[in-house]
């Protein structure tokens, strides 16, 4: 195994696992176990617990990147008011592996109240995301889709409205889908932008399969097993 493959490997354990049982709930030991290395080559890769919990985010948002690119070129979607409805779905966590990521998310943002490495590490994260939002508002602006608004204020509007709709999905609110979180926030950043009707979204994507049924218990090999009907009682009557 290469050193960078490794990292790799380290990286999308602590994703998995920090994701799935929290910061606090996750031994390096356990990170190294899922990556298949040694502890000792996980403190190689990674000076602290932060730096690796940093690290993973960093990793995960340049993934979704590389997926907001492909599907956006994909679907040629070139005007500002497209690009500005795909940022809003890269906000929201359509996709399994987007909860994962909204998960450590949380994780971050929680932590880094408390310290002034992960805080620095937070802004740079988010700054990746405020980015593109303005940029995206601000090419409305000059193709006159967009009115009436400052596009860095609209990104950090929009980035807190979606912070808190995907905390919402992330943690399986039963009260709010995917498709009404993102009904809500188009229609919110619409308003927001100044743009009429609504904003030009694609397809949600597909959810994936239901797992499957666990097989009965009354069931040999997949054929279900005929259930012995009563012998009728003998009538009390002569």
């Amino acid at each position: 195994m290469s050193t960078s493959d490794a990292r790799e490997r380290i990286l999308q354990s602590a994703l998995e696992l920090i994701a799935r049982d929290g910061f606090d709930g996750v031994r390096l030991a356990d990170i190294a176990q899922g990556a298949g290395v040694s502890t000792a080559l996980l403190h190689y890769h990674f000076a602290s617990r932060a730096q690796l919990l940093t690290d993973a985010l960093a990793q995960s948002l340049s993934a979704a990147e590389r997926r907001l690119e492909h599907r956006t070129a994909d679907a040629r979607r070139t005007r500002a008011d497209q690009r500005f409805a795909d940022l809003i779905d890269f906000g929201l966590p359509l996709t399994p592996e987007d909860v994962l990521e909204w998960r450590l998310w949380a994780e971050l943002e929680h932590r880094a109240s408390g310290s002034p490495e992960l805080a620095r590490s937070l802004a740079a994260l988010n700054d990746r995301l405020l980015r593109p939002l303005a940029a995206a508002v601000a090419s409305g602006l000059e193709e006159g889709q967009f009115s009436g608004c400052d596009p860095d204020d609209v990104a950090t509007v929009a980035l807190a409205l979606l912070g808190g709709l995907a905390t919402r999905l992330s943690a399986g609110d039963p009260g709010l889908s995917v498709g009404r979180a993102r009904r809500l926030a188009g229609r919110q950043l619409a308003l927001a932008v100044g743009y009429e009707g609504e904003l030009p979204f694609q397809p949600l994507p597909p959810l994936p399969p239901a797992p499957a049924a666990a097989p009965s218990s009354a069931s040999v090999e997949g054929a279900p097993i005929a259930r012995r009907r009563r012998a009728p009682k003998a009538s009390a009557r002569p």
